[in-house]
């Protein structure tokens, strides 16, 4: 049986997740001093290598100005056995004959015929013509040489000019400057390190105070808002984000106070007028007046039942999980209508004009869809005089459902308030109507969810083919037809 072996982790993702503990602000000091960390030593290596290379460079020039020099004495007969200096000292030529003694120097410690302080025999790259680094030689004051050569015939026997270009000088200039990187770069980074957090702090120090402000509020006190910072950057914009998400919070609360308190209140009235003929029924029962009250009672039952379904109905429209299951399926919303007309019919009231009804197909969820055709079809019976009039049409991508009464119609100031719960408009939303203000809520919820728009409007006179009344417009995004 093979034994498992661990996986090893590479350091830096272990580096990752302990910083992950650690504050922003010293994550922030931490990754940038490294990044500069990083790039100045590789800077500073750039600057060590680039200065190596050109001082090389210059002295490698340096050899090979000289092997010319020494070639063109002997072409022209005139090397002796000492060789002129070309007015630096650092640097060393020898002339070695076959035996690698030597015939001509420019040393005065190294007579002819004396061993050559270079080392013998001279390495083939040396013999080939390519600058090579040799050191710890013997020559000159010693150490390092950047050193040359060159194959010559003297007096037709084979000899050799060698070029030794001391390194000391620079070899001291790139240890001076090694030396001051070795001191510079980590001090540099301390003050890189400090500065970086300093900075971090003073730029998260309005985010800090931001956080103990959002601490400090409670849901009895949404009312507050975050004290923004002067600067007009990305802190101030988060600030304004939070305050608008604060107000929107308030609003929300304050809508479901306002919610609780309205469905309290219309759920009060019933279970009132319910407790009194009960209790009146059973204190004196008569039987010439009971029947009266048993169907008070059950209006005042279906009343209650039809409110209770409407507050079910509105908690449904404003489930996410729901809405986003609501277009799942395609409806032939025309059919919808249809049906729901053929029921409204059946009913006492307003006669339904349902001739302008084609074909409409749209996304979503039919019983949602049948709950929204019913409740603009019960607000429009209960408010018309005699006429409702149901028009629905297809045109550009978008499903147009219109239903429109010849009643007194809505003022132009309540029309977006009518889609909000329990409101009732002083004489077309009144209770005696048998409405409980949460109709027309439904139906924007529901219609919202459905990625679509609802609205309310004053419906043409009769001289322009209208009713005059009430005009209710609810419109859907289409199915298309290969849909």
């Amino acid at each position: 049986m093979s034994r498992r072996l661990p996986v090893r982790r590479p350091a830096f993702g272990r580096l990752r997740r302990l910083t992950r503990r650690l504050s922003l602000r010293t994550r922030v000091t931490l990754w940038a001093t490294m990044v500069v960390a990083i790039a100045m030593v590789a800077a500073g290596l750039g600057l060590l290598l680039g200065l190596q290379h050109s001082m090389w460079q210059d002295r490698d020039s340096t050899g090979r100005q000289r092997l010319s020099d020494v070639t063109s004495l002997i072409r022209h007969d005139r090397l002796g056995s000492l060789i002129p200096s070309s007015g630096g000292d650092d640097d060393v030529v020898e002339v070695l004959d076959s035996h690698g003694k030597v015939r001509a120097s420019s040393d005065f410690d190294t007579p002819p015929g004396s061993p050559s302080g270079f080392p013998t025999p001279l390495p083939r790259r040396v013999l080939a013509g390519h600058p090579t680094t040799l050191r710890g030689l013997g020559v000159g004051d010693g150490g390092d040489f950047r050193v040359l050569a060159r194959p010559i015939r003297i007096d037709g026997r084979p000899s050799t000019i060698v070029v030794g270009v001391s390194l000391a000088q620079a070899e001291h200039t790139l240890s001076s400057l090694t030396t001051g990187l070795v001191i510079g770069v980590p001090a540099l980074t301390a003050l890189v390190a400090w500065t970086i957090s300093l900075t971090a702090g003073r730029t998260l120090r309005p985010v800090e105070t931001l956080r103990r402000q959002a601490a400090d509020i409670t849901a009895t006190d949404l009312h507050r808002r975050l004290d923004l910072p002067a600067c007009q950057d990305e802190v101030h914009a988060l600030g304004a984000t939070l305050n608008d998400m604060l107000a929107r919070l308030d609003d929300a609360s304050i809508a479901q106070r306002r919610f609780v308190a309205d469905a309290a209140h219309e759920l009060r009235s019933p279970l009132t007028a319910l407790r009194a003929q009960l209790e009146v029924m059973s204190s004196y029962p008569d039987p010439d007046r009971d029947p009266r009250m048993a169907a008070a009672l059950l209006e005042d039952t279906v009343r209650l039942h039809d409110l209770v379904e409407g507050l079910l109905a509105l908690a449904r429209s404003e489930d996410p999980a729901r809405s986003r299951s609501q277009v799942a399926r395609i409806i032939d919303l025309d059919e919808v209508v249809l049906a729901e007309v053929r029921r409204q019919r059946s009913l006492a009231g307003a006669d339904i004009d349902a001739r302008r009804v084609s074909g409409g197909r749209v996304r979503g969820d039919t019983e949602a869809l049948r709950c929204v055709v019913r409740n603009l079809l019960d607000n429009a019976r209960r408010h018309a005089d005699q006429q409702v009039r149901v028009t629905l049409g297809e045109r550009g991508g978008i499903v147009e459902l219109t239903v429109s009464d010849d009643g007194s119609g809505i003022p132009a100031a309540d029309r977006l308030r009518v889609f909000e719960r329990f409101t009732r408009l002083d004489e077309a939303r009144s209770r005696e109507a048998g409405g409980s203000g949460l109709g027309l809520a439904i139906v924007g919820k529901v219609v919202t969810a459905h990625g679509g728009t609802a609205r309310a409007d004053q419906d043409p006179t009769p001289d322009d083919g209208g009713l005059g009344g009430a005009r209710l417009v609810v419109r859907l995004p289409a199915v298309p037809p290969s849909g």
